[in-house]
């Protein structure tokens, strides 16, 4: 079968436009007002460079090498009037004299370089067939040294003569606009994207459950309707989940003092085979509602603060008994910002849900430039793969490894899932090296 000789072609990566261009707005706002206005001035440099100074530079040197000229023909012919060409000097401001010393002209400035091409390149046309030792620059003059039939000769002249400082004083000129014209640019355009700056900060830490405060209102029209528009969202949010907070929280209490006279109502009942049963039934729901508690509480606005994550597992760990839980790492000290009460309990649910399986717990902590990961890995029997989605589930327990005489409502992990995830974070099941379960915290950094 013939190979498709376009087939490699196709397999060639191939460069989009926006993996080149920047992510953000005001970088790439920037460079759509920054590229036209520099190709604008680099054209117009270009054209007047080209032009302008290459017409200016011819007329300087050709004036100059006609001069010399002048004076090398003269010194060659031995016709020379002496008090004719000190006046010539004096005019022309160009001095030649026979020499026969080799002379080691000086370091050019960096400017002048092209001007002292342009003489030779004049002098070629004014004076065909006399040799050149070379131009250079010494002291603040331009030499030249021509081996003429006469013998060598030298001759100098102002370096003002060969050259004009006008292209640089345009460029300058030209290149000072560009950047003033671009820190204007610069300035207004930062004073139109900080607006949606901000909002993307505001709206990022709502996200995480931290409220920045309103919104100031400013920037063009439509940045404005977007803030309020984000206000009124994190109003309504806000109330529905203090509804929801609140009846449940109410729901809660108000079923705490049926279950205390019923519970109350059982002991005072004779010893029987039912009173196991409804004792065992009132246990039960008293956990679920203490359960529904702690999700409530969860639900609670708490203010962000810088936390260091390896004291705080640190001291987490110390709450259990007979050295339980261990706490490994190579970071110190690893800050992050955050709810401390929330990060408390949804590790300390985490580390109890271990514990509670197994006798053993180790929390390896890890970084990258991007994320903080905690691992905490138990030696209980693990969580089955097909099961891992259900666990995150309120009041799902998993019968198959877990029985009720451990305890719990099932919603241990649901809340240290949501405390994960209102910290712009994840929380993630896998094996653990020990066959048990790992849950995995990824917070970014």
């Amino acid at each position: 079968m013939a190979k498709d000789p376009f087939s490699r072609r196709r397999t060639l990566p191939q460069l989009r436009l926006r993996d080149v261009l920047p992510r953000d707005i005001f970088r790439r706002s920037l460079l759509m007002i920054a590229l036209p206005i520099f190709i604008l001035f680099g054209i117009a440099t270009w054209f007047f460079f080209d032009r302008h100074w290459d017409t200016v530079q011819r007329r300087l040197t050709d004036s100059v090498a006609a001069d010399i000229a002048f004076a090398v023909r003269r010194n060659e012919s031995g016709n020379m009037d002496q008090a004719l060409m000190s006046e010539w000097e004096r005019a022309t401001q160009v001095r030649c004299t026979l020499s026969a010393t080799r002379r080691e002209f000086d370091e050019a400035f960096p400017w002048v370089e092209p001007s002292f091409r342009a003489l030779e390149m004049s002098l070629e046309g004014h004076l065909p067939g006399i040799g050149r030792q070379g131009v250079g620059q010494f002291d603040e003059d331009a030499h030249v040294i021509l081996l003429s039939t006469a013998g060598p000769i030298a001759c100098r002249v102002p370096i003002d003569r060969i050259t004009t400082s006008t292209p640089y004083i345009f460029f300058v000129w030209i290149f000072g606009t560009a950047l003033l014209v671009l820190g204007l640019a610069t300035y207004f355009l930062w004073k139109q994207v900080e607006p949606i700056r901000q909002l993307a900060i505001s709206m990022e830490a709502f996200g995480k459950g931290e409220d920045l405060g309103p919104i100031r209102e400013r920037g063009p029209d439509e940045i404005r309707r977007a803030a309020r528009a984000f206000e009124r969202m994190k109003a309504r949010i806000k109330r529905q989940v203090q509804r929801r907070t609140d009846m449940l929280a109410a729901i809660s209490h108000d079923l705490r003092t049926p279950l205390s006279r019923m519970r109350i109502e059982v002991e005072m009942l004779d010893s029987s085979h039912d009173q196991d049963g409804l004792r065992q039934d009132i246990s039960e729901m008293e956990a679920m509602i203490q359960g529904y508690l702690e999700f409530a509480r969860d639900q609670v606005a708490e203010p962000s603060v810088e936390i260091d994550l390896v004291d705080l597992l640190e001291s987490l760990a110390e709450t259990f008994r007979y050295e339980e839980v261990d706490v490994v790492t190579d970071t110190r000290p690893l800050n992050i910002r955050g709810r401390m009460d929330g990060l408390r309990r949804a590790f300390s649910n985490v580390i109890a849900n271990g514990l509670r399986y197994g006798d053993h717990c180790q929390i390896s902590i890890s970084t990258t430039s991007a994320m903080i990961t905690i691992a905490v890995d138990d030696n209980g029997p693990g969580i089955p793969e097909d099961r891992r989605a259900d666990v995150f589930r309120p009041f799902i327990r998993l019968d198959a490894s877990r029985n009720k005489a451990t305890g719990g409502a099932g919603l241990g992990l649901t809340i240290a899932r949501d405390v994960a995830l209102s910290h712009g974070g994840t929380l993630d099941i896998a094996d653990a090296p020990d066959g048990g379960a790992r849950l995995v915290f990824s917070f970014p950094r």
